[in-house]
């Protein structure tokens, strides 16, 4: 597998970085009832551009062939889209209102991102039974050259630099969820044998901008095995640059690797005890100077200063289970603790009993506010999840698609469950609470204690 990936990559360099003047032109299917449809860099979240109903046909300049993510308002609707040159792109609408486009490479790489959810949810039991572990690379190997001969079968219908790309994220999607599993699920030593498969992941190339979190695992493992433990983030930051080979893929790795850690730092255990706010300052100096692709960090970082601890909370606005309008700024003077969850997320739904039973244990004491925030994007869905409890101490509220909003902003919400501690002062006590304990509610009768009413 690796060399014959290797020989596409070789063959067709010189398609990956696109020349001055490669456009795609896209246009909506007149027939589709969609108010407008959106178009981001699916790593970058660059902006693409934007098409309202009835647009014209757009020409729009390709800087490199990549993956770009095609969506309604909020993301409600989404789909992926491979953006290559020359493409002749048309978007159009599903029977059941979905989104889908002309092209038979769209088509698979969204069966690749599908797929592999749904493989893992088929086997779920093998892949998560705490007994077993080494031979469960083997049945995503098995599972990886079954959907490799897949898109294989059609070389004769797309360009060879589309068959590449496929293959690249059929190998990235199912390595990156094996790093998951043994990192952060299974919490195995990177010297464990199941990291084995690391020898199978070809050497970085363009492909790596779509999908690049599997070269950062990658070299983690490396990394924790020559050295075994992380000296500073500036070594590890060294050591993406020289395991990269390539100043520009480098360079993209490292701000999507500081960006991991900002957005999302409990990917990231033992990277994370050693990125302090000082730190942070002192990398981005440097990469702010030599970086090209530096545009990237610009929202995590306007995010990250303003969700740190001691820092006034946003005051945002939701809805409660009436449909009434809630304002943060009505608890003024409380202590308030916020779980932020979705009725899709696995983790937030197995914790929510403990939420709940703090909730309850606060329920009779004024001074303190429990708010379980959803950020679903149907209410319907938050309003079902809701019927089907028996108890509800604390305070519901919805805030559609709240990942990507001005709340999921000012508190740097990139993953949930997510739990966020307000002082009576109206500040950040603790905006990256680590999971529900003692020390929880420890927290909370501290800032109960504190004699600073506004």
């Amino acid at each position: 597998m690796k060399l014959k990936y290797i020989a596409l990559i070789a063959v067709y360099a010189g398609c990956l970085s696109c020349k001055d003047g490669d456009m795609i032109t896209v246009r909506l299917d007149p027939e589709s009832t969609f108010d407008t449809i959106y178009m981001t860099e699916l790593i970058t979240e660059k902006d693409i551009a934007e098409l309202p109903a009835n647009s014209e046909i757009k020409n729009i300049p390709l800087d490199y062939t990549t993956i770009a993510d095609i969506h309604t308002k909020n993301n409600e609707k989404q789909y992926l889209t491979i953006w290559t040159p020359g493409k002749e792109l048309v978007i159009s609408e599903t029977p059941d209102a979905g989104i889908t486009t002309n092209d038979t490479g769209d088509s698979l790489v969204n069966d690749l991102r599908r797929g592999t959810l749904n493989f893992i949810q088929r086997n779920s039991a093998l892949i998560f039974n705490p007994e077993v572990k080494d031979s469960v690379p083997g049945v995503f190997e098995n599972f990886r050259k079954e959907r490799e001969a897949a898109i294989d079968r059609f070389r004769e219908v797309l360009n060879p630099e589309v068959i590449a790309l496929l293959h690249f994220q059929n190998d990235a999607r199912i390595y990156s969820f094996l790093f998951w599993l043994g990192r952060i699920s299974k919490k195995l030593d990177a010297d464990d044998p199941y990291f084995d498969f690391i020898t199978d992941i070809p050497e970085p190339g363009q492909f790596l901008k779509t999908l690049p979190d599997v070269y950062l695992y990658r070299y983690e493992v490396e990394y924790l095995r020559a050295n075994r433990s992380i000296a500073d983030i500036p070594a590890f930051l060294r050591f993406i640059e020289a395991k990269t080979g390539d100043k520009d893929l480098s360079d993209f790795l490292k701000v999507i690797y500081i960006r991991a850690l900002i957005e999302n730092p409990s990917y990231w255990e033992s990277h994370e005890q050693l990125f302090t706010s000082e730190l942070l300052t002192q990398v981005l100096e440097t990469e702010k100077s030599s970086n090209s692709y530096y545009r990237i960090l610009e929202k995590p970082i306007a995010g990250f200063y303003a969700s740190r601890n001691g820092q006034e909370a946003f005051l945002f606005e939701a809805e409660d289970e009436s449909g009434k309008s809630f304002h943060l700024e009505s608890f003024k003077g409380k202590v308030i603790f916020i779980d932020v969850w979705a009725t899709w997320c696995a983790p937030c739904v197995q914790q929510r009993p403990e939420v709940l039973e703090l909730a309850e244990k606060y329920k009779e004491n004024d001074d303190v506010k429990i708010l379980l925030v959803s950020v679903d994007s149907s209410r319907e869905w938050w309003l079902s999840f809701l019927e089907n409890e028996t108890t509800s101490p604390g305070t519901n509220l919805y805030i559609e698609n709240g990942m990507r909003t001005e709340f999921g902003d000012h508190y740097n919400i990139r993953s949930i469950p997510r739990y966020i501690l307000i002082g009576k002062d109206g500040k950040i006590a603790d905006s990256q609470m680590t999971g529900l304990s003692l020390e929880t509610e420890n927290k909370i009768e501290k800032e109960l204690s504190r004699n600073n009413y506004r």
